[in-house]
């Protein structure tokens, strides 16, 4: 079996790159592999893994060329197992929107 290397893009905060250093690819695949595992697409507004006693957190999305872009910071603990997906972001986003378009129309009194 061969193995092709997907090439995507990584964006590390300095805090991360600081923390990580060399390790930075190891990291940017392990995250990859944690987006995957959770098989609800490739877009990702907030994740987190654990590396090295050191939380992370990232995000991916699909650039306009059509490159994964893995944006990486450091995590919190108590967000651990947190997931939210971009598509469910853009639809809380909309409705919150929404929302406060047909508040305009209310009056108070």
């Amino acid at each position: 079996m061969k193995v092709a290397r997907l090439p995507f893009l990584v964006v590390p905060s300095h805090a991360v790159a600081a923390l990580i250093g060399r390790e930075l690819d190891t990291v940017a695949v392990l995250a990859l592999k944690a987006i995957l595992q959770n098989r609800r697409g490739l877009e990702v507004a907030h994740q987190q893994i654990r590396y090295r006693n050191h939380d992370l957190a990232f995000s991916s999305r699909i650039g306009r060329l059509g490159d994964l872009i893995l944006e990486l910071d450091v995590g919190d603990p108590r967000l651990g197992q947190r997931l939210v997906l971009e598509e469910d972001l853009r639809r809380a986003s909309r409705n919150v929107s929404k929302s406060r378009s047909s508040d305009r129309g209310r009056s108070i009194w």
